[in-house]
């Protein structure tokens, strides 16, 4: 896991606050390399997010908790990175191809 990943989430969360989540997940993941205290706070003003409100959000406990419970249920399916695909409860595995994806689909539909 990036160093610097959980504040960038929070950041990313914070950013939906504002409406700009898309946004801010573009920029960070576009600078993941160079992800720190002082580059995160840069890219939510270049994305036009109310630095007041940013600054508050990012310091609410309610996010971190939010990451926290995120990375707990990613770990009980076994989510060693991202993105993951689950269809039905299945991992989709190396075949994310249009084609994969519907083969799964219409086996999922099979069992029911």
């Amino acid at each position: 896991m990036h160093k610097y990943a959980r504040q960038a989430s929070i950041a990313a969360l914070a950013a939906a606050r504002q409406d700009k989540y898309q946004e801010m997940t573009a920029i960070l993941l576009k600078n993941y390399k160079k992800l720190n205290k002082d580059t995160v706070p840069k890219h939510a003003e270049e994305i036009g997010l109310d630095m007041e409100k940013f600054n508050k959000a990012i310091t609410d406990p309610a996010l971190g908790k939010a990451i926290r419970q995120d990375m707990q249920l990613g770990k009980k399916v076994q989510v060693r990175g991202v993105p993951k695909i689950f269809i039905n409860g299945r991992q989709v595995g190396r075949d994310r191809s249009l084609k994969g994806l519907s083969k799964m689909v219409d086996e999922e539909l099979k069992k029911k």
